[in-house]
Formats: C-alpha cells, structure tokens, sequence
C-alpha cells in the first residue's frame, strides 16, 4: 500500500494566473508538486472545464478529485470553505449556460463543478477548497486577508487527500 493509503487522487487548482486572489488554485499546485506520487496527482486544471471532463474521461479513475480556488459568494473575504460536492446539478438552461462559458474561455470553480458533473469525468467523492476572494484585479501577490488564511488553505487541500 502506499503512502495514500491506496486511493488514487488529483488536486486540481482552478484559477487564472496574475488575477491577485483569483490566481490562488494555480498557486497552491505549484507549491504541492512535490508532494505527488504514490496515487497522488498534482495539476493546474485552469484550461477549461470541458477539457478536464475530456482528460478524466481519458484517464484511469481516481478515487477523490480535490479542486482549489478562489470563489466570490458574498462571504467575507478570507472565508475558507472545504467540503465534500454533493453532485447536485443546476436545471439544464443552466449547464448549457455553464458550457457555454466554458467554450468562451471563463474559468471557475463552480463552473468547472457543473460541467464535468454534467458531462461525467468526476469520481463520486470530489471534495472542494475554496476562498473568498478580497481583490482580483490585475496584478501578483495575495490580499492580505487571503494571504493570512494560506497556511489553512494548504492543509486543509492536504487534509482532504487523505484516506
């Protein structure tokens, strides 16, 4: 057995690069790369959400997908949010909404949960990571809030690797 206990798993971080907080998914990958192996994959999944359903599709079955991002819902900025996805799917003029954002190059995390829900690709356990997100304007480097709450953010990513 190795050291994931046999699951075989992707975290996948959702973002675009240089939006301030709104870059987050890719820079937590960067910072675990060196943590994939034994059933762990590591993976920049920003190319868009039919792309992804197409490359799960194509690959051997993981046990768990873990994505990470920024998300904006209205919470207070630097609210972490982990959670299991419950599959529930939005009605269909929706996913079409969602797939067609997808086709058009817009990139995020609830986007990519509808289409590849949508679509199939997805284990039965996908767990999420999110933040709140403080500023995504142009630019490098985190909010001071968002940058506060990283520490919690990369272990709850890791905790939700584990068996």
């Amino acid at each position: 057995m190795d050291e994931n206990g046999g699951l075989r798993v992707l975290v996948g971080g959702v973002g675009y690069r240089n939006l301030r907080d709104g870059s987050i998914g890719p820079w937590v990958v960067e910072q675990l790369e060196g943590r994939a192996g034994g059933g762990l994959e590591v993976e920049d999944v920003s190319y868009h959400p039919v792309g992804l359903h197409q490359n799960l599709t194509d690959r051997e079955p993981y046990d768990r997908v873990v994505l990470v991002g920024a998300t904006a819902r209205g919470r207070e900025p630097g609210t972490l949010d982990a959670y299991r996805w419950d599959g529930q799917l939005p009605p269909s003029e929706e996913i079409q909404a969602c797939v067609s954002e997808a086709v058009t190059g817009v990139i995020s995390l609830p986007n990519v949960l509808v289409v590849c829900g949508a679509f199939g690709g997805f284990p039965d356990d996908v767990r999420v990571i999110e933040i709140e997100p403080a500023d995504e304007g142009w630019g490098e480097g985190f909010s001071p809030v968002v940058e506060e709450r990283i520490p919690e953010l990369l272990e709850a990513v890791w905790t939700s690797t584990e068996p």
